[in-house]
């Protein structure tokens, strides 16, 4: 994928307002960062703040303010014909879209602004991949309901989870990191991932024990301690009945 051109953060007046008829000639990928009029299909209508979306070179693009200012992130690119990473992706042309986490996509757009002026050997390959990321980001977006506000925030405490098993101590601790209720917390984790919270600290656990069996010679008490556990005992027999073998049983089949 070859990168053309790209703004964060444009601002206008009142008065914008684009419509190109045959498209830009190039693919184009919007993120609204305040409400915009646009038109898709032949149908106008209002893009909330948050959503996006990605056209294709000749579609007639229409889109612009639809009050006092309108802030917009941009990218023109083209692809050469890579439709099966498309296809894998889910990524749908020339429709609103509104992705999970908006700011996961704008962290994309970042680091690909600074690879756009980089003078470094490599800095069109880490172009294609980055708008490959960027894509996939919106991509998560489209066919998707309609998200809740602590979408962005669940995945970073989900991977705060599996960073570091160790830190979390309990479901009202994370639920305070939200400000939201432990049993409204646990209702909107288990809708975005399928699992209940406590699970994934279970698993994030378990799976964190079982690198540094396989990969460390740490005795069997710093394991547990490193992953949280209570102690040591708590540890081993809760290995046992989930992985159906003790903690230095794993280790032996690993050497």
């Amino acid at each position: 994928m070859k990168l053309h051109a790209l703004g964060i953060g444009t601002r206008h007046d009142a008065e914008f307002i684009i419509d190109r008829p045959n498209g830009s000639g190039d693919c184009l990928a919007l993120i609204f960062k305040t409400a915009a009029s646009i038109k898709l299909n032949n149908d106008a209508f209002v893009a909330p703040v948050g959503s996006a979306v990605v056209f294709s070179p000749e579609y007639h693009q229409h889109y612009g303010a639809c009050g006092e200012e309108y802030i917009n992130h941009w990218v023109h690119f083209d692809f050469e014909g890579d439709d099966a990473f498309l296809q894998r992706i889910g990524l749908r042309f020339n429709t609103l879209i509104t992705p999970p986490d908006i700011t996961a996509a704008e962290r994309v757009l970042e680091l690909l602004s600074v690879e756009s002026v980089s003078p470094q050997q490599n800095s069109n390959e880490s172009a294609d991949l980055l708008l490959r990321l960027l894509l996939t980001k919106l991509a998560d977006g489209s066919g998707r309901g309609e998200s809740t506000p602590y979408c962005g925030a669940l995945r970073e405490l989900r991977a705060a989870i599996y960073r570091n098993p160790a830190s979390t101590r309990s479901i009202d601790e994370l639920a305070a990191r939200l400000a939201l209720s432990p049993s409204r917390f646990q209702h909107l984790y288990k809708s975005e991932f399928g699992v209940s919270c406590y699970e994934d600290i279970l698993a994030a656990r378990h799976e964190t024990a079982k690198y540094y069996l396989s990969s460390t010679a740490l005795p069997i008490k710093k394991i547990a301690e490193l992953c949280g556990f209570e102690n040591d005992v708590h540890f081993i027999r809760q290995f046992k009945k989930r992985n159906g073998m003790t903690a230095t049983e794993y280790r032996s089949t690993k050497r």
